[in-house]
């Protein structure tokens, strides 16, 4: 049985799709952090941009997008043997 949270939930996730956003706890999700860790990451500047509407917190896409090519490394070249 489906229960009206629920339903809100997905409504509110649909509305945040179409705005091309996360929803807060899809973020966390995705990121596999704690809600304490999102917060804090919030407060230091360190996550992705972020719009707080009223007390919802959307991440949209792009920002996201941007955040985890910030993230992303490249990998030290292996030497084959010595020259």
């Amino acid at each position: 049985m489906v229960t009206d949270h629920e339903n809100n939930i997905d409504r509110i996730r649909r509305i945040a799709d179409y705005l091309e956003c996360f929803l807060e706890e899809d973020f966390r999700l995705l990121a596999g952090a704690t809600q304490s860790t999102i917060e804090a990451w919030r407060k230091r500047g360190k996550g992705p941009a972020y719009i707080r509407l009223g007390n919802r917190i959307l991440y949209p896409r792009d920002a996201v997008a941007d955040h985890l090519k910030s993230l992303s490394r490249e990998r030290a070249p292996r030497f084959e043997g010595i020259l």
